[in-house]
């Protein structure tokens, strides 16, 4: 499992990469990262809507009022086009970045079972 603090840095791509698709609310936001992650990334949502107000601040999406549920209009979320010149900046800063880290990553030997894996 990828640790939430390696994600922290990232949360903003994953939001907007997502609202590039189409627009949406917080609790489908946080079922669709559920999902496309296969489980193994739920975005909490108190952090969920700290990075829609910051992206909001920032200029990069804006909301408005939508459907009627239980009483309430729900809050939708969509990309300016700030917001999509800004996400192909971090998409790019984010290839730039795997493929540091992969000059750094080494496939390891199998040990044996009395030893520790080998690096070389």
């Amino acid at each position: 499992m990828i640790s939430s603090d390696i994600l922290r840095g990232y949360n903003d791509i994953i939001i907007l990469g997502l609202l590039c698709q189409q627009d949406s609310y917080g609790y489908n936001l946080m079922q669709e990262i559920s999902d496309k992650s296969g489980g193994s990334y739920h975005m909490k949502e108190t952090t969920l809507y700290s990075v829609l107000s910051r992206l909001e601040k920032n200029g990069l999406i804006t909301s408005y009022a939508g459907d009627e549920t239980m009483g309430r209009k729900r809050t939708y979320y969509h990309i300016t086009p700030e917001g999509t010149k800004f996400y192909g900046e971090k998409c790019a800063e984010w290839r730039e970045t795997k493929e540091l880290i992969d000059r750094f990553t080494v496939p390891l030997l199998p040990a044996a079972p009395d030893k520790p894996a080998d690096i070389f």
